[in-house]
């Protein structure tokens, strides 16, 4: 086989590849898009540059008073925001994820949880000083992860769900916010805590001491540092907003749940704190206590059964607490006093910069929480409703010339209402007419933040057609060419200048996309490539398929494939299409399951002997048992979870042994089976058990473990170094130690708790692979090459590595996510590598199946004494690139249906709950498909001798 044919094979794989990654990246960037930020910046006129006759810089001279002053500006429409004559300082603490029902207090509570009653100081207080304390019930918008929350925060806009993606890559804020409001008149502002407000605002703090914030297993080192510092900063005076941000409540729902001891702890530290703050509040200092968002449930009172994330829109994420006190007595009657009453977080930003005399940040949608500020007189608080209204408005007007999202009828309705708002504040005089018009104003702002929910998401439809179309035609081209252009055939296409001749097109494509980029002459340059060249590669693969026209034909219409052929590829196809079903999304695990089990017993039917069957039997019964360790979603109600493996990591005493019983099992088979190579795949076990058996239980040793953690990683990254040392022997045995290490890779990012299941994936994908070479052509019992890289081998492999993904414990939801994977091993960013550490170790633990069956995807063709591997290396090559290809054509064909699913859902309800999550998910998967798939074709090429001997 000559050098030139054998590699032509892998770029065709890595062509088709990037058609597939680029045209979703195209799909994303038209379908993920943030909403349209503006660089406005709200700005406000002293009230002492104003004249008695409510004009700024009035050459009018006469003594008046600040009422009469605001009056006069009230009047005319025209004026600008004026800054409030009055400021107070505040200290805004933000303990993470402080639920609401956190700070109730239930006297007739005789057995609280662990949860329940921490916190009596806040109700005590409200009770005590009913002037002086508020606790509101603090509606967070989804998504809720810390990064958007503050964003939210401080911009008093509502966040997206693309910016989901930078939650541990925070970038800076462009938007105009409550804190670069204060820094940009020469006022200070102090921060404490997590580091997270220092990435979104860098070079604001006057001081700063801000802490990493992803230690989740860490529950008090960052909490005490705050509490080293905020005393302190509460004593000086130099500052006029204090942020303290505690991170101890939030690492405890994580690591173990709402209902849990340590959760008891940190709620009661808490307690002591705001005690402390109370006492220790200077009386010019409003104190705001809030958390940013909630966290899930726990299904069971025994506190072994945690849940405690976030990131999602269920309610008990989304409700938060906010606790405001102040010295000299808030303003509000009964009504505003209410216990519980609901207030949106968006309100928090204009309601901070009111009271600390600024105005409202550009983008802000809230409304004034007037309970929440200081005690003033009728003309001052109409002048922050006022100046509330204009900034929205302001924001109205630009918004509508930047972007056409909102319709210019409904733009110029609300516009319209803000507008007669702002002129209805000269008729209001009396306490009655102020709550009249208070009320007034917040229902028009919840009808404007309603809008602006509705279409916040700009759809590119043009961009997402664009991707649609390259997708479709990547999938439909060549699945022709595989299932098309005869077996004998495919090698001389690969011989051909067929692929260079691509290359060359597409670099032509490349270059001409500059060209027109430097004389300005397109709008997008990416869009740009990935349309040319994906156009160029679909009008390339059709002038391939004209050629071999006939051929094609005389197959189709000479061939017949089996039952179990049709079946298979009838499955994927189905698993694919109900994906517009969101009820099936979320059932998609016990679905997979049970077509991958129907795809091999049709093919164990097909071999017809008593060991096809009792192999199918045994398959079905590892299916069972990974079964246990599928977690459930929060749309499926009641189901069985599993204990605090399933949510913490951490592993019981019978999870631990099972993960070493299940470990050991499998590099005491390898040892036996795969020659020299075999000790490096045991090393790395015996690390991998180490590494558990080290750090497990109150009396390990987490520094040591990490250290094996470390031992094991290199082992694995050695032995796939060695693997492509030639030893003329073949490919079939580096395919085999690939797939072990990869399996021993997963092991380690899943942990104790979850380690048995990719012993489990590993046994299921090694029964498949036993039943292949058992089956034969009609008629014959003799090897068939058409058989072995049959679409069936291919659908039942992607089939599997799909299953597994649920079969892990994983589930197509953000919420589901568990980031200790990244810290098996110590903290990756401490390391010059950081940041490319933590998300191969995130890819591997979210998709390891995919890439481990990908990279294994060769096995079908080799494996076995009838294998492809007993031909010649053009033939061995043949099998194997035939059977990649399709294995990644059967992702594509997912990733399309998940792409077509989003752009019909685009406005469903379960758009970003259901829908989005599992297009992210599937492309990652297909991502490490395609990557495994090209790693195990090139060991192929690589292990594969170029000629053969003349005998």
């Amino acid at each position: 086989m000559k050098m030139k044919e054998k590699w032509n094979f892998i770029i065709y794989l890595v062509w088709f590849s990037y058609l597939i990654l680029s045209a979703v990246l195209m799909f994303g960037q038209g379908f993920l898009l943030s909403r349209k930020t503006l660089s406005d910046v709200s700005e406000c006129v002293p009230l002492e540059k104003f004249g008695c006759d409510g004009h700024e810089n009035s050459s009018i001279k006469l003594p008046c008073s600040d009422d009469d002053k605001i009056r006069r500006i009230l009047s005319y429409s025209g004026s600008p925001i004026v800054c409030a004559p009055k400021k107070n300082k505040v200290a805004l603490i933000l303990v993470d994820a402080l639920r609401y029902d956190f700070t109730e207090y239930d006297k007739n509570n005789a057995s609280p949880l662990y949860y329940q009653n921490r916190l009596p100081v806040i109700r005590r207080t409200v009770d005590k000083w009913p002037n002086r304390a508020r606790i509101f019930r603090f509606m967070a918008d989804p998504p809720t992860t810390t990064l958007q929350r503050i964003k939210a925060l401080v911009t008093g806009s509502l966040p997206t769900f693309v910016d989901m993606s930078s939650n541990f890559a925070a970038m800076e804020i462009q938007e105009d916010n409550v804190i670069d409001q204060i820094v940009n008149q020469g006022n200070k502002a102090v921060l404490l805590g997590d580091d997270t407000w220092a990435r979104l605002m860098p070079s604001r703090w006057h001081r700063s001491h801000a802490l990493y914030s992803f230690h989740t297993w860490d529950l008090d080192t960052v909490d005490n540092e705050v509490d080293s510092k905020i005393y302190d900063e509460l004593k000086k005076t130099d500052w006029d907003l204090l942020v303290a941000h505690y991170l101890g409540v939030d690492h405890a729902g994580h690591r173990y749940g709402p209902n849990h001891p340590e959760m008891a702890r940190k709620l009661k530290e808490t307690n002591a704190r705001i005690e402390k703050f109370i006492e220790a509040l200077p009386q010019d200092v409003i104190l705001y206590v809030i958390g940013d968002h909630g966290m899930t449930e726990t299904d069971s009172q025994e506190w072994k059964s945690t849940d405690g994330d976030h990131g999602g829109e269920s309610k008990a994420e989304r409700t938060a607490a906010l606790f405001a006190y102040y010295g000299l007595g808030f303003a509000g009657d009964e009504s505003d006093r209410a216990i519980g009453r609901e207030v949106q977080q968006t309100d928090l930003a204009p309601t901070v910069s009111a009271a600390l005399g600024r105005p409202p940040p550009a983008p802000s949608l809230g409304n004034l929480l007037l309970p929440v500020l200081p005690n003033m007189p009728v003309t001052h608080t109409l002048l922050h409703l006022s100046n509330n209204l204009k900034q929205v408005t302001q924001y109205l007007v630009r918004y509508g010339e930047e972007s056409q999202q909102i319709s210019s009828d409904k733009l110029a309705q609300l516009i319209n209402a803000t507008r007669a708002q702002i002129d209805l504040a000269t008729e209001v005089y009396t306490q009655p007419e102020l709550r009249a018009y208070i009320s007034d104003v917040r229902n028009l702002m919840d009808k404007v933040r309603g809008a602006f929910r509705e279409v916040w998401v700009e759809f590119d439809s043009l961009a997402m057609l664009r991707a649609l179309l390259l997708l479709l035609l990547a999938v439909f081209f060549n699945w022709i060419v595989t299932e098309g252009i005869p077996v004998e055939h495919i090698p001389n296409v690969f011989s051909s200048t067929f692929v260079p001749s691509g290359l060359i097109a597409m670099a032509v494509c490349i270059s001409f996309c500059f060209t027109l980029d430097y004389f300005e002459m397109i709008d997008n340059l990416g869009h740009a490539i990935i349309l040319s060249t994906g156009l160029v590669s679909g009008a390339m693969t059709c002038l391939l398929v004209i050629t071999h026209w006939d051929g094609i034909t005389q197959r189709w219409s000479e061939g017949r494939s089996q039952f179990y052929e049709r079946f298979a590829r009838t499955a994927l196809f189905a698993s694919a299409a109900i994906l517009v079903s969101n009820s099936y999304i979320i059932e998609e695990g016990a679905t997979l399951s049970y077509l991958a089990l129907t795809v091999l017993g049709l093919l164990a039917w097909n071999v017809r002997t008593m060991k096809s069957l009792l192999l199918w039997a045994g398959f079905g019964f590892v299916m069972v048992l990974t079964r246990s360790y599928r977690g459930c979603r929060e749309e499926q109600g009641d189901c069985w979870t599993s204990g605090e493996g399933i949510s913490t990591g951490n592993a019981s005493r019978a999870a631990l042994v099972l993960a070493l019983g299940s470990v050991a099992a499998v590099i005491a088979i390898a040892r036996r089976h795969v020659g020299w190579r075999g000790y490096g795949v045991v090393i790395a076990g015996i690390f991998a058990c180490s590494h558990w058996a080290v750090g497990w239980g109150s009396l390990g040793s987490p520094s040591r473990s990490r250290m094996l953690a470390r031992g094991a990683w290199l082992v694995i990254v050695a032995m796939f170094a060695l693997l492509w040392k030639k030893d003329g022997k073949g490919p079939t045995m580096p395919l085999v130690v690939g797939g072990l290490l990869l399996y021993l890779a997963n092991t380690l990012v899943l942990g104790a708790a979850f380690a048995p299941t990719a012993g489990l994936a590993l046994l299921s994908g090694f029964i498949a692979l036993n039943v292949v070479p058992m089956l034969k052509t009609e008629g014959s019992t003799k090897f068939s090459l058409t058989t072995r890289c049959s679409s069936s081998m291919a659908c039942l492999w992607a089939l599997l590595a799909s299953y597994h993904f649920y079969g892990t414990g994983h589930h197509a939801t953000l919420g589901h996510v568990r980031w200790a994977a990244v810290f098996h091993a110590g903290d990756p960013n401490y390391t010059p590598l950081g940041t490319p550490i933590s998300v191969a170790l995130m890819f591997v633990y979210l998709f390891g199946m995919p890439l481990m069956f990908g990279a294994t995807v060769p096995l079908l063709a080799l494996w076995g004494r009838n294998g492809a591997g007993s031909l010649g290396p053009r033939t061995q090559l043949l099998a194997v690139f035939s059977l990649c290809l399709k294995f990644a054509l059967c992702f594509a064909v997912r990733v399309f249906a998940c792409a077509l699913s989003a752009t019909i859902h685009c406005r469903h309800l379960m758009i970003w709950g259901v829908f989005t999550p599992k297009l992210l998910f599937e492309v990652g998967s297909c991502t490490a498909a395609l990557l495994g798939a090209l790693i195990g074709a090139t060991l192929t090429a690589w292990h594969v001798p170029s000629q053969v001997r003349s005998s």
